[in-house]
């Protein structure tokens, strides 16, 4: 069971995807599988949000 790295959706048996190896030392070795067809990005927090005090 394979879930995209994109849209973080599960990759069923039918669907084409591709592997890409990371070899960074964060990820050590991880294999991130990916659609080919085009999915939506899920939306990811870059920041922390201030506390408004």
């Amino acid at each position: 069971m394979n879930f995209c790295g994109r849209c973080d959706e599960l990759i069923r048996r039918d669907e084409e995807f591709t592997e890409h190896d990371k070899l960074s030392p964060s990820a050590a070795g991880t294999t991130i599988y990916l659609h080919v067809k085009d999915c939506k990005r899920v939306p990811t927090q870059t920041t922390q949000v201030s506390l408004g005090h």
